[in-house]
């Protein structure tokens, strides 16, 4: 067991928890997410890192067809256009994804995007989501809660 803390980490559902903990297994899984309001004791064996904690996962497109709205210029009809063409998408693609829809809609701040970035792939995009092993750290602006032209996604465990 392997326990990891950051400034922030997106549980499994997407929340984001204010100096989270993430516990992983042997096979590098998350087995569980620790919201501590905040509140960051000291607890042996934890690793704290600067950023954000995401844990592995790959997104799966199923079978369905989805119709992509192509004259609408909102939030979701950009995601839309961004994962049309993909049938899986791994934890690099969607940072990828959510970097660019910052690009497109600069006044979103990272818990917004990553809302709406989960919300569109499962309810309306066709996909779903299965835990994959690994834990990565996103390097971002903690203040602003913006990806910077320097976020980048590091596998750490």
């Amino acid at each position: 067991m392997r326990k990891f803390a950051a400034n922030y980490v997106l549980s499994g559902d997407g929340t984001l928890l204010k100096n989270g903990i993430v516990i992983a297994g042997e096979d590098g899984k998350v087995t569980e997410y620790v919201d501590t309001g905040g509140d960051l004791d000291e607890i042996a064996q934890l690793s704290f890192y600067n950023g954000i904690l995401v844990a592995g996962f790959t997104y799966l497109k199923t079978n369905v067809e989805i119709p992509v709205p192509e004259t609408d210029l909102s939030i979701s009809s950009t995601i839309f256009q961004l994962i049309k063409e993909q049938n899986q998408l791994s934890v690099q693609q969607w940072i990828e994804i959510a970097k660019q829809v910052q690009e497109q809609f600069p006044e979103m701040k990272i818990p917004e995007i990553v809302h709406y970035l989960n919300d569109i792939l499962i309810s309306n995009g066709g996909y779903v989501k299965e835990d994959a092993p690994g834990i990565y750290l996103i390097n971002a602006d903690l203040v602003e809660m913006h990806f910077t032209p320097k976020s980048r996604l590091k596998k750490i465990g």
